[in-house]
């Protein structure tokens, strides 16, 4: 995260501030130029799958939405809506969320894939299925939470 923090993830704008060759739009929307805010939180794939994620835990109310262009700042703002066990597990979210979203973003570039979202959200459930098991207190704190909110 700390690259996504300063502006060092190797997305079209600052490939082109270096000369290189660089895809002229986002690979995930194909509508506007790729920037790491762009691609974490304004693009509509992105804000697809943030719902869809969140919503997991119940949590679709933090959800980027429209006005958010600032991937930072839609995580502090949403982190601190928040405490405790909490406050852990949606830090966890979007952590592994961001992680998942640049991973698909390069397995298209690199690779020639297409943008899927249904691959992105499985990925998403494998992944924290697997933190939770691994000491991840957060997600497995609102997963436990979560499932006694549906059952009751």
């Amino acid at each position: 995260m700390w690259t996504v923090a300063h502006n060092r993830c190797w997305t079209a704008d600052r490939l082109a501030r270096r000369g290189l060759t660089h895809p002229p739009k986002c690979p995930l929307c194909d509508q506007v130029g790729e920037t790491i805010d762009h691609l974490l939180v304004s693009c509509v794939f992105s804000r697809h799958f943030w719902f869809s994620i969140l919503q997991l835990f119940g949590l679709q109310t933090v959800a980027p939405q429209l006005d958010n262009q600032d991937f930072m700042e839609w995580w502090a703002g949403a982190s601190n809506r928040f405490s405790g066990q909490v406050k852990k597990g949606v830090n966890s979210i979007i952590i592994l969320g961001a992680w998942l979203v640049w991973k698909h973003r390069n397995y298209y570039v690199f690779y020639g894939g297409s943008p899927d979202l249904s691959r992105v959200i499985f990925a998403f459930r494998e992944a924290a299925q697997q933190w939770s098991v691994a000491a991840g207190q957060g997600v497995s704190y609102l997963r436990a939470s979560y499932f006694l909110v549906v059952l009751v």
